[in-house]
């Protein structure tokens, strides 16, 4: 495996280039090997990217052909970086992502307003699909079970709408889609090839598509592994240092597939999301962002944080070369990361407030799963999350409904005037920012919430545990309670996307972009028509 220096330096080689320390300093990574003897001690000087007059720029529009050149067509990559917020790619580790400051040089870029909710598994499969989450019926990472109270996993079988590569196959382009969730269990694509994402169960488990892809990216580059070792669970498991190796590896990986794919499958679209950004984010969010109040600047974790990103910044350079000079370039992220200022015990609040009642107080604190709930009797429960989903128990939809169907409307009405109402444990007014499901979007399939509520505007976490004796935690308690180890921020609403390309043209950092935007402007660049009812329109209009 190759670090940023190394990847890096050998482009600039390639190019002419020589690193001048006057156009500024990149410290990055020599070398990432899990048997490296000390990653931090070697480092490179690499140029940044002031402007359109950039170095990294320039060699990038001289790059030697390469998969362009064999088939005769342009490449279009579309690269995502889960949950990586625009302040952070744009402003404060501008100066250690060349490549990434190149594009936005020589293209348009800006903040890219998310999924209501700013959830990864709606946000993935609705920016594919030009569809809203009610119109997919994915209203989170998990969804209720139609009659039930239970909750289960988001998978591809729930988009059920054509996708961006299903748009291109039947227009007779060629598509190959790595690592996007929910692609997993994988489907057929028509002229194209998927590798499932951070879903599937295991790497002996079919991930392809064709299946026969998955042994020979197995025997090349090694056991599937869209996703560091148990995902998030991983933070209990592994120290900050395992931890970042795993998201080295894992990334090293990912670009080395998708290096394979695009030099051996043809692609004219290739679309990869890389999570560790997201991981990275969870695990160590306060050493990326000053805002934070548990922001150490001495940390070592500081630079591990910055130097994973340089590290994408180069391999997505790389990649970018193997692609060819007219590569058209789409870096979009699916929500964004803000600190963790604490968290609600929602249901505990809806106990005090005559919402849900207990037959006995738990032991311990509980999920409501495992509580002693007093179903005829409550009216709402909350599931906790980066947002809450609260449902109301309406009889003849749950066993043991407390509401009486005529009352469902005014109940609805009550509940959600207590919510914005909240206040929090100094007495003052929260920012609680209340959807319901039914208003927000075209249509509502599936199991929706009858409330969706971000609370103090997605500064706290929703916890969902009874038995605390108290609604509020702090943001250690509520990083932590999830039973998964430290989580160290809470979604965003806005992601960010880069766009650069030889129809693009130089808008620089504008506003106004909708994740719906990323699949229309894909098949726009295509040269492929928008299906009729997809949302959002092409990001080159914006100004």
């Amino acid at each position: 495996m190759r670090g940023a220096a190394r990847l890096l330096g050998e482009f600039i080689g390639r190019n002419g280039l020589r690193p001048d320390e006057d156009n500024g300093k990149l410290h990055a990574l020599a070398d990432f090997r899990r048997e490296r003897p000390d990653r931090r001690d070697r480092q490179l000087l690499l140029p940044a990217c002031p402007g359109a007059e950039d170095p990294i720029a320039r060699a990038l529009d001289r790059a030697p052909g390469g998969v362009e050149d064999v088939v005769g067509r342009r490449v279009l990559l579309v690269l995502g970086l889960d949950c990586a917020p625009p302040a952070l790619v744009f402003d404060r580790l501008h100066a250690h992502l060349p490549v990434i400051g190149s594009l936005r040089a020589r293209g348009t870029y800006g903040a890219l307003r998310s999924t209501v909710p700013p959830i990864t598994m709606p946000a993935w499969a609705c920016m594919v699909s030009g569809r809203d989450p009610g119109e997919l019926g994915i209203y989170g990472f998990r969804n209720r079970v139609p009659g039930s109270r239970a909750l289960r996993v988001a998978t591809a079988d729930d988009v059920r709408a054509p996708r961006v590569w299903d748009v291109l196959g039947a227009a007779g382009r060629r598509s190959a889609a790595l690592y996007v969730p929910p692609t997993w269990p994988p489907r057929e694509i028509v002229n194209g090839t998927m590798v499932s994402c951070l879903l599937t169960p295991g790497a002996d488990e079919a991930h392809t598509w064709p299946t026969s892809l998955g042994a020979e990216l197995a025997a090349r580059f090694g056991p599937h592994t869209p996703d560091v070792p148990h995902g998030t669970a991983s933070h209990s498991d592994q120290s900050d240092d395992a931890l970042i190796d795993a998201l080295h590896d894992a990334a090293t990986q990912h670009f080395d597939v998708a290096e394979h794919v695009l030099a051996t499958q043809r692609p004219d679209l290739l679309m990869m999301v890389e999570m560790g950004t997201d991981r990275l984010h969870h695990a160590m969010w306060p050493a990326l962002d000053p805002s934070d109040p548990r922001h150490d600047p001495s940390s070592p974790r500081v630079r591990d944080a910055r130097d994973f990103y340089a590290f994408l910044d180069a391999r997505i350079g790389r990649l970018m070369e193997r692609a060819g000079r007219d590569v058209t370039v789409m870096l979009v992220s699916d929500h964004g990361a803000r600190p963790l200022r604490g968290g609600v015990y929602l249901n505990e609040w809806l106990r005090r407030e005559g919402w849900l009642v207990l037959r006995r107080e738990p032991d311990a604190p509980c999920t409501i799963e495992h509580a002693d709930v007093d179903w005829p009797r409550t009216r709402a429960w909350a599931e906790g999350g980066y947002f809450a989903r609260v449902v109301l128990n309406v009889a003849g939809r749950f066993p043991d409904g407390a509401i009486d169907p005529r009352d469902e409307a005014s109940s609805l009405d009550a509940l959600e005037d207590a919510l914005v109402s909240m206040r929090d444990e100094h007495g003052r007014a929260m920012r609680n920012r209340v959807v319901r499901p039914s208003r927000e979007y075209r249509a509502t399939n599936g199991t929706p919430p009858d409330l969706m509520v971000f609370l103090d505007d997605l500064d706290r976490r929703a916890l969902g545990e009874v038995g605390t004796g108290r609604v509020f935690a702090g943001p250690d308690e509520a990083g932590a309670s999830r039973g998964r180890g430290a989580d160290g921020c809470n979604h965003d609403w806005d992601g960010m996307f880069v766009l650069a390309g030889p129809e693009v043209p130089r808008a620089g950092r504008v506003e106004g972009a909708s994740i719906h935007d990323v699949g229309v402007s894909a098949l726009r660049l295509s040269g492929v028509d928008v299906p009729e009812g997809w949302l959002g329109g092409d990001l080159r209009r914006l100004r």
